[in-house]
């Protein structure tokens, strides 16, 4: 019994240190995105989209996320709602990491 708590101990002691940033250059958020723009590098290697929070009402800039599956690029369309979570590293553009529609209880996450 000892053996086993000692390896779960070092499983989430190595877990912990492969995803924690100590220099705090990670950051990672949820929210509703309003998507108003898709666009592509004109070697078609990266896709992003623009898109604000519709219901944060002190800033509507649009941020730069980097869609890196082609087919997700594919379904997102414009003028839409959706839940959303992406993440940045310090001085790199937020990358999505997962897309849904608001409500969607059937929805893969």
């Amino acid at each position: 019994m000892k053996k086993v708590g000692l390896l779960l101990t070092i499983f989430v002691l190595a877990l912990v240190g492969c995803t924690h940033h100590r220099d705090g250059s990670y950051t990672s958020a949820s929210s509703y995105i309003k998507v108003i723009d898709k666009e592509t590098s004109s070697d078609y290697k990266e896709a992003w989209i623009m898109a604000y929070n519709p219901y944060n009402s002190e800033e509507k800039d649009p941020m730069k996320i980097i869609v890196r599956e082609p087919m997700v690029w594919n379904l997102i369309e414009k003028d839409k709602e959706y839940f959303s979570t992406y993440s940045q590293e310090k001085g790199k553009p937020w990358v999505l990491e997962q897309i849904s529609y608001p409500g969607d209880e059937k929805g893969l996450r």
